[in-house]
């Protein structure tokens, strides 16, 4: 497997993989150094409390720096006109090489004493591209433990994929060009075709995203390596908090893990809510800690997507959100116990979903632009420059044929979204079927992306959106 995850990146990479080997030799040197911390030195003496803290911080430091300056390097020195060709996936591993050397220092897992199963770890070739980011502590066994290749995985792992497939290649890859169009020419179009470009977008992002995860996760099941999920039905999420637990999903657990608690946890951090509290009252110092730990997950998931101010902007957007609804919780939640309205009540449950689509699509809207400036002047066009009437004519960039199918498919989507809300598993129902209508769905399926999916003559081909990332 390692073999085939080192060949599998040098068809994407090249000589690039250097910088993988080199991520894992640190990443497990550094394991082995944290391990080795509070064993006897040479004097006979053992390094305890204190002295051992900061020893093992300074081995945490060292080994985590190497890997994010190469980070660095890859993703960020375009801002200043240095550019380099990255290894694929670079974004992805380097979250991966710091949750273990963070977990070790933090002696939730022990290191590993094999260098070659630490590799196997960071280069697993279905995630090296898109992600998961996967903790050690997740897949470790799996990945080790060697397990033939069984029926029930190999079919599910496929179907998995089929689905994967049928989300990007139905959907995703027939939207893209529509996002193009609309995308580059927007000051030629008018507000209700650029509305339809940021829905069509978010739309796109979703399935192509969701739908890769579907492929990876289905390749990792045909090993009998389960790999954790990274979405989980976003837009049924009740906010906008809520909706970054069930969209990229291991970032956000990332996020929270080793930068949320970090530093609300930090003695700095305490030390100014304490002084917080003896001037403004335990209500407002209660906020102090959350508030600038949130402020940093938010700069790093926009840094992380990339370099440049949409990024950026992208980041602090969603950090403005989430913490209105954490100041306004409270008071909405006693609102509503004070005039009996419940959580699944239907007029507000319209209104919730409504706003945060409101808020997931303009996100979208500003990620996808070109520019922060010409993301704010098509925000602006969008409620000022509102012409339906020049909508039949204006350049979609796909046929009648394209946007009927993306429809059709889309629907499906949402129907079988709304069943595994309800904890529904449909692969479970179908294999309850008979086998010759079993076999005449899986096929199907398969024809259908096949005959009808958006590759060949007349379409791009299409990347992977957040392999870039």
């Amino acid at each position: 497997m390692l073999i085939t995850d080192y060949v599998f990146f040098w068809m994407l990479s090249g000589p690039l993989l250097f910088y993988l080997i080199l991520d894992t030799v640190i990443t497990y040197f550094t394991g082995q150094f944290l391990l080795n911390a509070s064993e006897k030195r040479a004097d006979g003496t053992t390094l305890r409390g204190k002295a051992l803290t900061k020893r093992k911080r300074a081995i945490l430091a060292g080994g985590i720096t190497i890997p994010l300056t190469l980070l660095v390097i890859f993703k960020y020195l375009k801002i200043f006109g240095i550019s380099f060709a990255a290894p694929i996936g670079i974004s992805y591993y380097t979250l991966q090489t710091i949750s273990y050397m963070t977990d070790v220092y933090r002696g939730t897992i022990k290191p590993d004493k094999n260098l070659l199963k630490t590799a196997l770890y960071l280069s697993f070739f279905p995630q090296v591209i898109e992600g998961p980011i996967s903790r050690y502590g997740e897949i470790a066994d799996d990945l080790y433990a060697g397990k033939d290749v069984e029926y029930h995985n190999f079919i599910y792992g496929y179907q998995r994929i089929l689905w994967g497939l049928f989300k990007k290649m139905m959907i995703a890859d027939r939207l893209a060009s529509l996002v193009y169009t609309l995308f580059t020419d927007y000051e030629r179009n008018e507000g209700a075709s650029l509305a339809i470009a940021a829905i069509c977008y978010t739309i796109q992002l979703y399935m192509e995203f969701s739908g890769c995860m579907d492929i990876i996760l289905g390749s990792g099941e045909i090993f009998g390596i389960r790999l954790p999920e990274n979405f989980r039905q976003p837009f049924f999420a009740d906010n906008a908090s809520d909706f970054w637990r069930r969209w990229h999903i291991t970032l956000g657990t990332w996020l929270k893990d080793y930068i949320f608690y970090s530093i609300s946890l930090a003695k700095p951090v305490k030390n100014l809510a304490k002084k917080v509290k003896k001037s403004l009252g335990i209500n407002v110092s209660k906020f102090v800690a959350p508030v600038i730990a949130l402020f940093f997950v938010w700069l790093c998931n926009g840094i992380w997507h990339g370099a440049g101010p949409t990024y950026l902007f992208y980041g602090m957007y969603y950090f403005v959100f989430i913490l209105i609804e954490t100041i306004t919780e409270a008071p909405i939640q006693k609102f509503y116990e004070k005039h009996g309205i419940t959580k699944n009540n239907i007029p507000l449950r319209i209104i919730r979903t409504a706003k945060l689509w409101f808020i997931v699509v303009i996100g979208e809207l500003f990620f996808r632009a070109p520019t922060l400036s010409q993301g704010f002047e098509m925000f602006k066009m969008i409620f000022t420059n509102v012409n339906l009437s020049k909508l039949p004519i204006v350049d979609f960039g796909i046929d009648k044929y394209d946007r009927v199918m993306s429809f059709l498919c889309i629907i499906i989507v949402l129907i079988v979204d709304i069943l595994h809300e309800k904890d529904i598993c449909i692969r479970d129902r179908i294999a309850a079927f008979k086998k010759p209508v079993r076999w005449a769905f899986w096929y199907a399926m398969l024809l259908s992306i096949i005959l009808t999916g958006a590759y060949g003559a007349g379409y791009t081909v299409m990347d992977m959106i957040y392999a870039a990332y």
